[in-house]
């Protein structure tokens, strides 16, 4: 049944004189109607509409002729009986074949009425012709909805679309995929599931009969292959591709999912590791993979990788196994440090580098981290307690002063080492790996070979060097620090303000970790310089020496400053007065929870400022949460540059210096077990004060009434000739009292470098870059250039050369880059290569060791023109492209993995 207004109407406009073409002095219009819309099939006529339609058009001078099996009266009608009249000719039945059709030669040059679902469609996306008649009668089930299927899919129509891409348009319909890209098709498809009879995209390709078009696209694009292909098969083909190309292993078995278009999987690949937004689903499908058939491919991959030098598979991060086979490899190596060389521990550092960049460092940051920090802590041993050689060992060291001096500038790192690679172990869930095969290595190394030696030293240096009086000859003391830092900047003006910052127990490895952090992420300019803490080395007494005094006195247990206590904030505050009225002594969290207001209005007028800070050693002192110290220290870490960050940029406090009453020592073993040195010596009576790290008593021993591993001083050598007798009584070297209560691990009050060599880190803020460019200090990111010699590519994967132009300083920060070949032709940019990512670190002065080689991996079917390299920093805050470099391609056909 037709519509006899509408069709008429659209049958007259095909014999509007508009229509003639210059050859054309009449016309000629084909219809047929294979669905027989306009036909009687009971009485073989026409229907009574298209009678009506007849009517109007003989009014119009069109005549009527049907066309059913009288092709060639029809033809000698048209052609010799009357060759000038206009013609509708009606056929009941669907269009011969070009062989079987002896008008088509007329056909040529006449016009066509539809009125079909098919016309309708075609009208739709105003596609002309009958190219694509079959092809919409194939799928005309698809176009039946308007809203779910034909809108969105006019969203992505272009008028230059064949078969193939409206087959893509249909699929990334389904898949609700935005653009044109078999590549972001498959993505979308199967991040609805792997399984195809719960992935709701791939019901709807299987419904409307796109499956074969769908694995006949897999194997144009990625050269996927395979009996029974599945969604799960493809994404399978995509790993096993991926370790081929990577790593160069061809595992048994799985030959049949090695795809031939490799580069294009490997960008496929890329792509989705990279996606923040999908890469979750990416590592479910990953894994669920990896646990089929009993595990099986990774068993498989693991028995490769157990043969292969890392460097070989360095590049492969598809799956978590190439990092599990790393990390086994590096703590195996460490298991046996003895057999590792210098070059050794410098490729476990850049394996661990490298893997930076990967995929699923992430997953296994911590495991790396506390990795690189035991490499590195076995390499300091290497090199400064294993080489008879070294300078700076604690062997070669003559003078306390001398080993003092040392650890200040180099026997830290070792405390710095031990603490990171603790935070890091501590933060992992999963550390049966560490647990079982280096944590013992780590514990026995640092607490036998380095602190064990380092103590030995420095007891001896203490008894040869010392004769019963605490005081390191040329070193600062720490009871000197008001007169020495304070008041020389009280005295430059009357206007300067001080702030000192003190956190307890912030030893000097820490205040050096704070250190940098300040001059990498502040506008100023820190220093860290040291001095020799007072002994016993514990709270009371070393807050006392840090305030303005004369003469320190203790009165039982309390110390008073100049006859004033020194306990509590309102003590300190009289004390601090009595030297300069502005002053004020205030707690960490009464000043930090402030608004800059509030807290603009508290120091308003003040000169001196003392902020108390304490989570190190309220952290260690007991005894269920010392084994949480280094946490504490990570989080100290970051409260001081916060509050160092308040004082300067939001209250103008331009001089600030941090540093500590004491430091401390820890150790992770169980102590227990350890041998405790005995006290019964002492008379507790007339024990003063007491921990497991000394004795504060006024009970004299006799000079040759030696103390078994005890140290013992005369502590008038502070507090002056006129005090009553006071002795401090230490163990040596890290040893403890054996006392009742408290904790064993962490401990403080000795004369350890560790417990005694207190940080004085000052802080001098710039306001901005032009002030620190003044002092002609260079500041920012580093720079990064391609250096590569020629600028053409001529294979399907080429090396680019990166060049770091700075090394990385307090000041120069690194830079993370994006690296990866573009077409910018046209309206859209267009990624065709795989991207990869370079951390430009690097601190070497040496410029050939700032260079960076990566290898781009380009997709196929790219034409040989000018594209285009591009630089981008990963950090949004900063200007996205650092170069765009063009690079000539010049590819032979051979070049291209898919021939």
């Amino acid at each position: 049944m037709v519509n006899v207004e509408k069709t008429s109407q659209s049958i007259l406009r095909k014999f509007d004189p508009s229509e003639l073409a210059d050859y054309e002095k009449r016309k000629i219009v084909f219809w047929y109607d294979k669905d027989r819309t306009a036909w009687d099939n009971e009485k073989l006529a026409p229907s009574s509409e298209l009678n009506e339609i007849i009517q109007i058009l003989t009014r119009h001078a069109i005549k009527f002729h049907i066309l059913h099996n009288n092709y060639f009266e029809t033809k000698k009608l048209l052609e010799i009986e009357d060759p000038e009249s206009n013609y509708l000719i009606y056929c009941p039945d669907k269009e011969r074949t070009h062989e079987e059709n002896w008008l088509f030669d007329i056909q040529l040059y006449s016009s066509r009425f539809e009125n079909s679902r098919i016309s309708d469609i075609k009208s739709e996306f105003e596609i002309e012709g009958h190219e694509l008649d079959d092809f919409f009668t194939k799928y005309e089930k698809f176009f039946g909805n308007q809203k779910e299927r034909v809108q969105p899919l006019k969203k992505l129509y272009q008028k230059d679309w064949r078969e193939k891409e409206f087959i893509l348009g249909m699929l990334a319909v389904f898949s609700k995929t935005q653009v044109l890209d078999f590549k972001l098709i498959v993505r979308d498809t199967m991040l609805e599931s792997l399984e195809e009879n719960e992935n709701p995209t791939w019901k709807n390709i299987s419904k409307f009969g796109l499956e074969d078009n769908f694995w006949e696209l897999a194997e144009d694009d990625f050269g996927f292959s395979t009996k029974n292909p599945t969604l799960k098969k493809l994404f399978l083909s995509f790993l096993v591709t991926h370790i081929k190309q990577c790593s160069g292993i061809s595992l048994q078995g799985y030959d049949q999912y090695v795809n031939r278009k490799e580069n294009e999987c490997q960008i496929f690949l890329k792509h989705w590791m990279d996606s923040s937004q999908n890469s979750k689903t990416f590592e479910k499908y990953t894994r669920g993979i990896l646990e089929e058939n009993n595990r099986d491919l990774e068993k498989s991959l693991q028995a490769a990788l157990n043969k292969r030098d890392v460097q070989t598979y360095l590049e492969a991060e598809a799956v978590e196994t190439f990092d599990k086979a790393i990390i086994l490899r590096i703590i195996e190596s460490l298991s046996s440090p003895v057999d590792s060389t210098e070059d050794d521990f410098k490729n476990y550092l850049a394996w661990i580098d490298a893997r930076r960049t990967k995929h699923w460092f992430s997953e296994y940051e911590n495991i790396y981290s506390a990795l690189e920090y035991a490499v590195k802590l076995f390499r300091f041993a290497r090199e400064h307690y294993e080489n008879p050689e070294a300078i700076d060992s604690p062997e070669n060291t003559c003078s306390l002063y001398e080993l003092f001096k040392a650890y200040a500038e180099t026997h830290y790192q070792m405390d710095y080492f031990y603490r990171k690679f603790y935070y890091y172990y501590d933060k992992e869930q999963e550390k049966d790996i560490l647990k079982k095969n280096l944590r013992p290595q780590v514990e026995d190394l640092y607490a036998n070979n380095l602190l064990g030696k380092l103590l030995l030293k420095w007891s001896s240096l203490i008894e040869s060097d010392l004769k019963s009086q605490w005081k390191i000859e040329l070193a600062d003391s720490q009871k000197d620090f008001y007169k020495l830092y304070v008041s020389r900047i009280l005295q430059k003006d009357d206007r300067s303000r001080v702030a000192v910052v003190i956190s307890d127990a912030l030893r000097y490895e820490a205040a050096f970790e704070l250190f940098e952090t300040l001059n990498k992420d502040t506008w100023g300019i820190a220093e860290l310089t040291s001095m020799a803490g007072v002994l016993p080395s514990y709270t009371k007494l070393g807050m006392a020496s840090l305030l303005p005094h004369n003469a320190l006195e203790y009165r039982g247990k309390e110390i008073f400053v100049d006859s004033i206590s020194s306990e509590g904030l309102d003590k300190r505050n009289k004390i601090l007065q009595s030297k300069c009225e502005d002053s004020l002594a205030l707690n960490y969290e009464d000043i930090i929870k402030l608004s800059r207001e509030e807290a603009r209005e508290l120091i308003k007028g003040k000169r001196v400022l003392y902020i108390y800070h304490n989570k190190i050693d309220s952290t260690g002192d007991k005894q269920s949460s010392e084994n949480s110290v280094f946490n504490a220290v990570e989080e100290t870490i970051l409260e001081l540059k916060k509050l160092v960050k308040n004082l300067s940029d939001r209250l103008n406090t331009t001089n600030i210096i941090v540093t500590a009453d004491h430091g401390f020592l820890y150790r992770r073993d169980d102590m227990e077990s350890v041998d405790k040195v005995d006290t019964s010596l002492f008379d507790k009576s007339r024990i003063i004060d007491t921990t497991k790290r000394f004795i504060l008593s006024d009970q004299e021993f006799a000079t040759d009434n030696s103390l078994d591993n005890i140290h013992g001083f005369d502590m008038r050598y502070m507090l002056g000739q006129n005090h009553t007798p006071l002795f401090a009584y230490v163990p040596k070297a890290d040893l403890r009292f054996k006392l009742q209560g408290g904790g064993l691990n962490f401990v403080h009050g000795g004369t350890s470098p560790q417990e005694i060599v207190i940080p004085v880190l000052t802080y001098n803020h710039r306001r901005n870059e032009k002030a620190i460019e003044k002092k002609g200090i260079k500041h920012g990111k580093v720079n990064v250039s391609v250096i590569n010699d020629r600028r053409k590519i001529t294979s399907s994967k080429f090396k680019v050369k990166i060049f770091q132009t700075e090394k990385v300083t307090d000041k120069m920060k690194p830079r993370t880059v994006k690296v990866s070949l573009w077409d910018i032709d046209g309206e859209q940019e267009k990624m065709v290569s795989d991207e990869k990512i370079i951390i430009a670190n690097n601190e070497s002065d040496e410029p050939e060791e700032r260079q960076y080689n990566i290898m781009l991996t380009l997709g196929n079917n790219l034409e040989n023109k000018i594209y285009y390299l591009r630089l981008i920093d990963e950090d949004p805050a900063e200007i996205k492209d650092i170069a765009r470099i063009p690079f000539e391609l010049d590819l032979l056909i051979s070049d291209f993995d898919d021939f």
